[in-house]
């Protein structure tokens, strides 16, 4: 089991991540830190001594500028493990989560990957608006959503989460174990993400790699996500890449047509800027409103002008 792991200046979250990989019951054979940072701070956390002698073996290299794409593949890249563990540098696994992991790929035929659950977070459902599209436009049943990626590339995870494991159409980069002959007959990560590559490049994935074998929700597999506030793109570039990025996996990776494709991104662009100006209504604020709708509209112009 190879672990990968792309970070960005954030050498505590890092730390506390590493902790929890050394007291695992199934320890990961090595750990892949690509640090995309400018400092030295994460390095020095990846040398501290204490990982060799609780049996962790860790390794850093430098990925600079920062991309998360091109972070994870040059640290699969320098990994030999026959299972990759895909990670964020900001989760904390529970002392057996690998066990589980590895157990569930091991003793079912056909899977090719593993999702943790989460023991700090519930799976969001879709919003009243997101509810009647799946309901009346795509003529979904209640809850038939769950474990399926549909529509303008929405994802669901479970909510509640079942009791034994169940197949999901796609996976995280922050919290899988994916077997690394289904990666690379999938052609690992796509290249034509924007800017840092932080949205949407784990669903493309999940999607390339589900045409090779089951992957399986595995709700006794559990860790925290703490999601650190380090090394973040502001909110209008994190807006402008999930649209763009969508209509690039929906457009390139599922084929859709041009126009089909940009369809849905339009659909997406006017459902959630529609929620966010409700959702400012009701709390009395709209702050971060227009830098997410600016970042919309630039990933539309990005499309039509492409």
């Amino acid at each position: 089991i190879s672990v990968i792991v792309p970070t960005i200046g954030r050498a505590d979250s890092l730390n506390q991540l590493l902790t929890s990989l050394a007291a695992q019951s199934h320890k990961p054979d090595e750990v892949i830190v690509a640090d995309g940072s400018d400092t030295d701070a994460v390095r020095q956390v990846t040398a501290l001594p204490e990982w060799n002698k609780q049996g962790l073996t860790v390794r850093h290299i430098a990925v600079r500028p920062p991309n998360a794409v091109r972070q994870r593949v040059a640290a699969i890249a320098e990994s030999q493990g026959e299972f990759l563990l895909l990670l964020d540098d900001d989760v904390v696994l529970e002392s057996d989560c690998v066990e589980h992991l590895l157990k569930t790929i091991e003793t079912n035929a056909g899977v090719v990957g593993a999702f943790a659950d989460f023991n700090n977070q519930t799976w969001p459902e879709p919003t009243p608006a997101w509810r009647f599209y799946l309901r009346y436009a795509l003529g979904m049943s209640e809850g038939s959503w769950q474990g399926r990626v549909v529509g303008p590339l929405l994802r669901f995870g479970y909510h509640p989460a079942p009791s034994t494991a169940v197949p999901i159409a796609w996976l995280g980069t922050c919290n899988t174990l994916v077997r690394r002959s289904a990666y690379e007959r999938a052609g690992g990560f796509s290249d034509f993400f924007l800017h840092r590559c932080t949205m949407n490049e784990d669903v493309d994935l999940g999607l390339k790699v589900a045409r090779h074998g089951t992957i399986l929700f595995c709700p006794q597999a559990r860790m925290g996500h703490f999601h650190a506030p380090g090394g973040r793109v502001t909110p209008a570039v994190a807006a402008e890449d999930d649209l763009y990025n969508r209509y690039l996996v929906l457009r390139r990776t599922l084929g859709r047509s041009a126009p089909a494709a940009f369809g849905l991104a339009v659909l997406y662009f006017g459902v959630e800027t529609g929620s966010n100006l409700i959702g400012g209504l009701r709390r009395g604020s709209w702050s971060g409103l227009w830098p997410r709708t600016a970042g919309r509209l630039r990933a539309l112009r990005r499309v039509l002008f492409a």
